[in-house]
């Protein structure tokens, strides 16, 4: 290697022959990967809802089912229910079995999706380097979208979805988490006058 390019692309330890500034890209490919997993560790929410809603007139709701709406079994059915029950109430809305202002259903859907993960293989020090090695991951990522529809209108008013990594952090806290984070921002702002 030509010794000038050395000196400025890397910076060599004489003492301890160590390319310096490679050890600082490598750096930068572990921060990268991290930030990367970080990323889909977090939710993705997305949510929408029908322009001049007034959703303040919105007091109670009930559970439906859609047909063709995937559910899973009726224990996890119920968690997934109890779930989003605490978030509604806490924004003023009331469940009832009988007639409501709101419908509301829900559906999940679980996926696998492959993608190269970038790691450094310790193993095999060369006392130079260590060079990065690529292996294939298995993902699987859960998606929860809910809808709420205007009962006496009959018509789709709020929809959002949330999509996650499934870790191993427990089914029960990661759909706590993404309820959550999907209905956050629930009910949307009242539109003014205008808008």
């Amino acid at each position: 290697m030509n010794p000038h390019l050395v000196g400025r692309i890397f910076r060599l330890d004489w003492g301890t022959g160590m390319l310096y500034g490679l050890h600082e890209v490598r750096k930068l490919l572990v921060l990268a990967t991290l930030l990367c997993s970080i990323a889909l560790a977090e939710s993705a929410v997305k949510s929408s809802y029908l322009p001049g809603t007034d959703f303040s007139k919105y007091r109670t709701y009930t559970w439906v089912e859609v047909k063709g709406r995937q559910h899973p079994d009726p224990d996890k059915d119920a968690q997934i229910k109890q779930l989003i029950d605490s978030q509604l109430a806490k924004r003023g809305l009331t469940r009832t079995d009988g007639t409501a202002d709101l419908s509301v259903d829900y559906q999940v859907a679980i996926t696998k999706t492959e993608k190269w993960q970038v790691y450094e293989d310790w193993s095999e020090w060369t006392g130079v380097a260590r060079i990065p090695t690529k292996k294939m991951v298995t993902i699987t990522v859960g998606t929860l979208v809910v809808d709420m529809y205007d009962t006496a209108l009959k018509k789709l008013v709020w929809s959002g979805s949330a999509t996650k990594t499934v870790d191993g952090s427990g089914p029960q806290k990661q759909a706590k988490q993404a309820i959550q984070a999907l209905l956050k921002d629930f009910p949307p702002p009242a539109q003014k006058e205008g808008n």
